[in-house]
Parts: structure tokens; C-alpha cells; sequence
């Protein structure tokens, strides 16, 4: 009884605080579905790199691949032969459709290796748990935040003090659909973590590919999300059994 009395009282929680999925999603079995594939593209000049110095625990940090003379180098816009990555790819507002993957907790899940956040993209349910895991031998203090206006509300701010420490935690959105997660000891570790609905999202890969399948044929929004770039929408319609190709293009 305590402990449905506990889960009671979070989902209330979440529901004041203005959190969670706003539409229940439904898992049914989808006959004939379709695929959206793609690239995302960059055109323009690519921004110059961030530049840290490493104040803190440099022997460790310094292993890193963006680490050069007791710098890090932190670029916020990643191309390669101007395929762009780190972009979320996601249709809008789908209630029913094929289950979440057994690995969707993969995506909501971060590591530290060498001062770095792994992955740079993550996403969530918003209300479920994020799981953020120590595998340095230094002090990580992660922070995951959201931004509300010209306000920063934090979700949670733990240290880590040990390798393979674990910060097991439910997040609850009030704004919006993105979570900012940095380390409080080393000001180089980025990543994000964006809200989904429903498993009809992909994350685009090293070539800036990407691909939804098991789509109902339907009428969609389909959005694209940079953390530093912005996002982009394009409404689509798709049939059974099609195979949609889709570009998106950043500057």
C-alpha cells in the first residue's frame, strides 16, 4: 500500500508540475507500415570549435580525442562531408503504433569516458528515468537542466564520486521538450536529452542518415532538432509498404 501510495503522490507531482506526456501512447500490432529515410544536411560555414582549458583532473580528461595541450576542444555543430549529426528526427504527435524498443533505455542512458558525456544526444519520455553512469576515476557532478524563459530549472545536481557510480533519476518537463545535461567539475562535458511521444524517432548517424520504419500510413508532422541549430518541420503523407526520402538542410 505504501508503495502505491508513493507512485500516486509522483504522478500527482508530475501532473502540478506540468510534466509528462501530454497524449497516453497505445502499442498496437501495424500492418503494412512505412519508412522514413533520409540525411541531414549542412551547408555554410561550420562554427569555430569552444575552447576549454582543463582546469581539473587533466591526466584523466587530457585522454580524451578533443584534448591537446591542456585544452579541450568542444565543436556544438558536427559535419562530415557536410552531413550534419546530433540531430533528433521525429513525427509529431503519434498516439498509437509499434512498441518502444527492449533498448529505448540505451538512448536515455550516459556515461563518462574521459570527461566525456556519451552519448552527445540522448532522448527520454518525459517523466521517465535517466541514467547517468561514472567510468572515470574522478569526481563527475552532473547537472541536467532545463531552460524556462531567461530562468534555468534544474532537475538534478548529484556528485559521483566513484568510478562506476550510478544516477538512476525521473525527469518531469515542465517546458518544452529538451534537458541540458553538464558537470559541475569539468565545463567541456555537453550532451542533451530530448523529450519523444512515441518510438517514431531516429537520431542521425556519423553521415547524417536516418530512418523511422513501421509508420502507419497517416498524415504526419515530421521534425527535425539540432541543440544549437534550431529545428525544422515538414508536414508529410505517407502509404503503406512506401519508403519516403526525406532531406533535411541546416546552415
Amino acid at each position: 500500500m505504501k508503495r502505491k501510495t508513493s507512485l500516486f503522490v509522483f504522478i500527482l507531482i508530475v501532473l502540478l508540475l506540468g510534466g509528462g506526456s501530454a497524449v497516453a501512447y497505445d502499442a498496437v500490432l501495424i500492418d503494412h507500415g512505412a519508412t522514413i529515410q533520409g540525411h541531414v544536411t549542412y551547408a555554410g560555414a561550420i562554427p569555430e570549435s569552444d575552447i576549454y582549458y582543463m582546469q581539473k583532473n587533466p591526466r584523466v580528461c587530457g585522454q580524451a580525442r578533443d584534448a591537446k595541450d591542456g585544452t579541450r576542444s568542444v565543436s556544438m555543430v558536427r559535419v562530415n562531408e557536410s552531413m550534419l549529426k546530433d540531430v533528433v528526427l521525429y513525427l509529431d504527435g503519434v498516439t498509437s503504433g509499434k512498441p518502444f524498443s527492449r533498448n529505448f533505455e540505451d538512448f536515455s542512458t550516459f556515461r563518462s569516458r574521459w570527461c566525456t558525456w556519451e552519448p552527445r544526444i540522448g532522448v527520454f519520455v518525459n517523466g521517465e528515468p535517466i541514467t547517468i553512469v561514472n567510468l572515470d576515476s574522478v569526481v563527475h557532478n552532473p547537472i541536467g537542466y532545463e531552460t524556462i524563459g531567461r530562468a534555468r530549472l534544474n532537475h538534478f545536481n548529484v556528485p559521483l564520486h566513484m568510478e562506476e557510480s550510478k544516477l538512476y533519476t525521473p525527469v518531469a518537463l515542465r517546458k518544452g521538450k529538451v534537458l541540458k545535461l553538464e558537470c559541475l567539475q569539468h565545463q567541456f562535458m555537453h550532451s542533451w536529452v530530448f523529450a519523444v511521444d512515441s518510438p517514431y524517432f531516429a537520431i542521425a548517424g556519423d553521415q547524417g542518415d536516418f530512418s523511422i520504419t513501421a509508420i502507419p500510413p497517416g498524415n504526419y508532422l515530421l521534425i527535425a532538432w539540432h541543440p544549437t541549430l534550431g529545428q525544422q518541420r515538414t508536414p508529410i503523407t505517407i502509404e503503406a509498404n512506401q519508403t519516403l526520402e526525406v532531406t533535411f538542410e541546416f546552415r
